[in-house]
């Protein structure tokens, strides 16, 4: 993945959906990886340090809650964001909003990712638009 690309998407200046065609191939890949070796590989490119913060965060929650992310992009993602060392967590509430994304045991509940989105805390705060 492209770390300016997964930036861009982040700060919303690129669309989930063009985020997702843009990643599609590499998280095919990574999929099919792990489904015959028992491991898929994730890759980002270095970029510069970037604190991930709650917007941020709460644009990938909110992408997958409304569909417009499919599950496997958003855990791809997440996990890039883990994995890079580019990318710091402003808080522990982004942390574990991006471990919940990162886990891919298995794509969560609506009400689950809901349940994320309030643990940002964005019931008393404005928040960004998608």
């Amino acid at each position: 993945m492209e770390h300016s690309s997964l930036v861009a998407f982040l700060n919303g200046d690129l669309s989930p959906e063009a985020f997702c065609s843009e990643i599609a191939a590499e998280v095919d890949a990574c999929e099919q990886e792990f489904k015959s070796e028992g491991v898929g590989y994730v890759v980002v490119t270095d970029g510069p340090a970037e604190v991930v913060t709650r917007d941020q965060v709460w644009r990938l929650l909110q992408a997958l809650l409304d569909g417009r992310l499919p599950f496997l992009s958003a855990n791809y993602a997440a996990d890039c964001l883990v994995m890079s060392d580019a990318f710091e967590f402003a808080d522990k509430a982004v942390a574990e909003a991006i471990a919940f994304v990162a886990d891919g045991s298995r794509p969560p509940t609506p009400k689950e990712t809901e349940a994320a989105l309030a643990a940002l805390d964005y019931a008393q705060t404005p928040h960004p638009r998608t």
